[in-house]
């Protein structure tokens, strides 16, 4: 099977009249760029913001300009079709981060003192635009004429991509309805959309082109995204907090450095000059930087993942393997939290995509890998960790293979022929680069942002775990998830050892500086469990026929969760024993799927590396390998059902699995615990939904005077929520620390949110763990005045 993903004939690479013949003066087309040019440049400048049509025109000119320019620009024609532009994608992303972090350095030796303010952002875009424009003109154009290609497609095509167009208004009118406090039947119609359009397409797949998939599938992953990352008015999320705050940090001064604020989230570029750069161009209210233009960068990945499996296997493999991507419940509720490993998800894709091409040179696949390492070093750390550990099993793996194989006698060895796919691969795993990407990770990290010292101090806390030297390890309940995970705690039992922990930090520090320990010592701290939602009818009418649905949903998810462990691994024994499986892929492939479950394994049994980078996450980014190959175990395991039903079987299961990962199943029948994106309760809304009230009540606390040196505490993680963002007080010299009664301090502001307010209810996080307890205002209310009250937020001081 090729690995090269063609378009329709009128998209492929091919002898045409270039651009150089022609001449720009007979291209209507130039002048309509030009114009628009123009018109961007006048928009940006003026400072307006023409509601929808500015946002378009901006990202028009800083993404998906440049993306055409180098996508239809003659050179490299041997990679064309969906996987061209997204490698035009990442070319385009590494030139905004890497170009900002120039333009950042040079322009203040030069007198500019804010390189990231509009104008010498709009410049520097102009300058790149302008300058492919230029290099496309003397290259010359592919062929593409998008009118012609249209026309090409065929009906079964056409409803495909208007079905999974149409759930991306779908999931953004629900989204708004439920931050109207409105109802959640729009989104369960676009989520249901989502599901339909998968089984259309697996339906009607040998009808349908890669290029039409991959566009679907584009829609259907943004979909999921925004289903996510729209929910609420400002800023929502964990991990988004504190990228927010780095993001206006850098924005505010206009100029990253990370001396105004030491710390791993601002050492990341993806969310420090990137999104800055964006803003500038686009011109929205600042959170929508993360809620929609970079969900829309995301939504590539299930595309990248398309491509991959492609690489190998048929559509429906492919497909499959898409649906268990995006079905993964980390990709739709977890990643919107995350836009820096959503960067660097994109370059990690891009470079499994040139490792495993088996066209061009291997120095050309060495040249993407390197610039795609490089980016994904700059964007996230532990993903950069990651792959460094799953390149590097791969590579030890490899040099076992080859070396048991010179071991075997000579008669007992397969013939050439036979063996070439799995002998040959594309060798692109070498020891230099590995080294290469370790020293990137180390400079970046440890010399130049030196903010490496959590890595240091994971690192410190697994080894002794590996070796078994130490009993004393905490685990993230994630790991309950997993085959390997062993018996988790209950809330009560971690809230005890959080609360333990609180009095050791109290011996360390000034005593003085906390409330006295008798008044806040025999507080009651009971763990509070959030009620899942209540039974609906129809699941009330299951549970009249015996049928509970709360052991439906639970068994249902846990199937998910542990089958497509059992699967992933029955896939791996089947790809790696069956001759005909293994001559399939290269052996690089293999071996780079097999490093990456072990990389999963790792974070599962080693509990230090569980709370630091998130077994989930691990996982997800596993996915980009191993979800083919997943579902290649799961048709084996339903191969004795024959060779037509086995498929079929497999793929009504990923479906099913899907129904109620992505949230309508527990919807309709109840039962479970809600989701954020279906929901305006739940775990996840407590915790992480920022409320009007609240942002009011941080905005009140920016104007007061002596907030910085006096300190903040709040009650509900992330504590970057409550972070001034205002450009007049934004500062990484913020402090904010937890408001556990035990941690009390008597000179700071104290902050109650939302749910603290209303149900009497606060949060705390202990190991990667939210842990939600009753909240006693008695100390509070004995010693300090409440100062702010509106109804949502509380302060005292």
């Amino acid at each position: 099977m090729s690995d090269v993903l063609e378009l329709p004939p009128a998209y492929q690479a091919h002898p045409t009249t270039s651009q150089t013949s022609a001449g720009p003066s007979r291209d209507p087309w130039f002048y309509l760029t030009c114009a628009l040019l123009v018109a961007t440049n006048v928009a940006v400048l003026a400072g307006h913001r023409l509601p929808f049509i500015g946002a378009l025109l901006g990202w028009w000119l800083i993404v998906l300009h440049p993306t055409y320019l180098v996508s239809t620009t003659r050179f490299r024609t041997k990679v064309s079709g969906v996987e061209r532009v997204a490698y035009s994608l990442g070319a385009v992303l590494f030139v905004l981060i890497v170009g900002g972090l120039v333009i950042d350095v040079v322009l203040p030796v030069v007198g500019i003192a804010r390189p990231l303010d509009r104008v010498p952002v709009l410049v520097a875009v102009d300058i790149l635009n302008v300058a492919l424009m230029g290099w496309r003109y003397r290259k010359g154009t592919l062929a593409a004429p998008w009118l012609s290609s249209l026309r090409q497609l065929n009906r079964r095509e056409w409803r495909v991509i208007i079905l999974s167009a149409c759930c991306v208004p779908l999931v953004i009118a629900g989204a708004n309805r439920l931050n109207n406090n409105q109802g959640d039947l729009v989104t369960l119609i676009a989520l249901s959309g989502v599901v339909a359009s998968f089984v259309v397409m697996l339906w009607w797949r040998t009808r349908l082109r890669d290029s039409v998939i991959a566009v679907s599938t584009y829609l259907l992953g943004l979909s999921l995204l925004f289903s996510t990352s729209l929910r609420g008015w400002f800023v929502t999320g964990h991990d988004i907090q504190r990228e927010y705050r780095v993001f206006e940090l850098t924005k505010a001064h206009g100029v990253w450095n990370i001396d105004s604020f030491r710390d791993a989230y601002n050492a990341c570029l993806s969310i420090t000059i990137l999104p800055t750069a964006i803003s500038q161009i686009v011109r929205v209210d600042d959170p929508y930087v993360y809620k929609v233009f970079f969900q829309l960068l995301f939504a590539v990945c299930p595309v990248l993942v398309y491509l991959l499996a492609r690489r190998y296997w048929s559509k429906r493999i492919a497909i499959l393997g898409v649906v268990y991507f995006v079905g993964f419940p980390t990709f739709f509720s977890d990643m919107p939290f995350l836009n820096r490993q959503e960067i660097a998800f994109v370059f990690l894709g891009l470079a499994y995509l040139a490792m495993t091409r088996s066209r061009g040179t291997a120095w050309h696949r060495n040249v993407v890998l390197a610039l795609c390492g490089i980016a994904i070093g700059l964007s996230h750390y532990s993903t950069m960790y990651v792959f460094v550990g799953t390149l590097a099993i791969a590579w030890v793996a490899d040099r076992g293979f080859q070396l048991l194989s010179r071991l075997k006698p000579s008669k007992t060895r397969p013939h050439r022929k036979a063996t070439a796919n799995w002998a040959d691969g594309t060798r692109t795993v070498g020891l230099v680069v590995i080294l290469v990407f370790g020293l990137v990770a180390f400079l970046w990290g440890g010399v130049v942002t030196k903010t490496s010292t959590g890595v240091t101090a994971t690192a410190e806390q697994a080894l002794p775990q590996f070796f078994g030297t130490t009993s004393t390890a905490t685990r993230s309940n994630d790991s309950s998830y997993s085959l390997l995970s062993s018996s988790e705690m209950s809330p009560q039992q971690v809230l005890n050892q959080y609360r333990k922990s609180t009095l050791q930090i109290r011996k360390i520090d000034d005593p003085g500086t906390y409330f006295p320990l008798a008044s806040v010592k025999r507080l009651p701290a009971r763990a509070v469990v959030i009620p899942p939602l209540p039974v609906s009818d129809t699941g009330k009418f299951l549970e009249e026929a015996h049928i509970p649905v709360a052991t439906v949903n639970s068994v249902v998810r846990s199937l998910a969760a542990k089958g497509e462990q059992v699967f992933v691994v029955v896939g791996l024994l089947v790809v790696g024993l069956v001759g005909w499986r293994r001559r399939q892929v290269g052996r690089a492939y293999y071996f780079l799927s097999i490093g990456s479950v072990i990389m999963v394994g790792a974070v599962t049994v080693l509990p230090g590396l569980s709370v630091s980078y998130g077994l989930l996450r691990a996982f997800q980014q596993a996915l980009f390998l191993i979800a083919p190959i997943l579902v290649i175990g799961s048709i084996s395991i339903f191969r004795p059902l024959g060779k037509v039903w086995a498929p079929r079987a497999a793929s009504i299961l990923a479906l099913f699995f899907m129904f109620s990962t992505i949230g309508i199943m527990p919807q309709i029948l109840g039962g479970y615990d809600a989701q954020l994106n279906l929901n305006n309760s739940g775990a996840y809304y407590s915790d992480v939904y920022q409320h009007p009230q609240e942002v009011q009540a941080v905005d009140w606390l920016g104007t007061q005077p002596d907030t910085l040196p006096t300190g903040v505490q709040a009650e509900t993680p992330p504590y970057d929520r409550y972070a001034f963002t205002s450009p007049a007080s934004v500062s990484g010299s913020q402090d904010i620390t937890d408001v556990f009664p035990t941690l009390l301090r008597k000179s700071t502001w104290v902050i109650l949110g939302y749910n603290t307010v209303k149900n009497g209810i606060a949060t705390t996080n202990f190991d990667g763990d939210a842990l939600n307890y009753t909240y006693p205002l008695a100390p509070l209310q004995s010693t300090d005045d409440r100062v702010y009250d509106n109804g949502g937020t509380w302060i005292y001081k």
